[in-house]
């Protein structure tokens, strides 16, 4: 019997609404050169960060915030000394070296459980949750999370420590709490690539 031209249309129809329904519940996993965010299909790269001195792979839309967007989210003299951002500026990851003298790569763990007992101080009605230990490409980070209440929305924050040339390594990452759910096993899959990079005279390092 043959196919109806209607359904063929049907047909077709359901066949897309399959794939759409498979692309958006897609688990995220970076090794598959994209990941899925608010239904949109980012391209995952691995860039060189801080003027070269590192790799990551992040997604390829991040780049260095603008000094002057920089001002306005990150007022005052604790401006992180480089701040990368989505397109929209909603979705942040920033690195800053931090001056606590040497530091080995066995001291991050209790450098991070540091930092949690003073975030938990100035921030008493926030919930810490459990710090975590990742091996990455060549070193350890240790990270912790919280939410954090902000006038504009409650914003999901993880704090991430790696030893960097004997000096700690501070990060951040942000986002809405709306896409915490989503952002929060890519950012660490992402941590989880950050290796030294091998950057040569010939290669010029990204302005701040």
């Amino acid at each position: 019997m043959e196919t109806s031209y209607g359904e063929m249309i049907i047909k077709k129809v359901k066949e897309a609404q399959n794939q759409q329904t498979d692309l958006y519940q897609i688990e995220n996993d970076i090794n598959n050169g994209f990941i899925i965010v608010k239904y949109e299909k980012m391209a995952i790269d691995e860039k060189e960060l801080l003027d070269g001195a590192i790799t990551m792979q992040l997604p390829a839309e991040f780049a260095i915030m603008d000094r002057e967007q920089a001002e306005n989210k990150y007022p005052g003299p604790d401006k992180p000394d480089y701040i990368y951002t989505n397109e929209d500026t909603t979705v942040n990851l920033t690195f800053s070296l931090v001056n606590v003298g040497e530091i080995t790569n066995a001291e991050i763990s209790e450098a991070a459980k540091l930092m949690a007992r003073q975030m938990k101080r100035l921030y008493p009605a926030v919930t810490i949750a459990n710090i975590q230990t990742i091996p990455a490409a060549e070193k350890e980070i240790s990270y912790f999370s919280f939410d954090l209440p902000v006038i504009d929305g409650d914003l999901f924050n993880l704090m991430f420590f790696m030893e960097h040339q004997n000096q700690l390594l501070m990060g951040t990452f942000n986002c809405s709490i709306y896409q915490k759910k989503q952002w929060q096993p890519i950012i660490r899959q992402m941590l989880a690539t950050i290796k030294t990079a091998r950057q040569t005279s010939a290669e010029k390092p990204e302005s701040r």
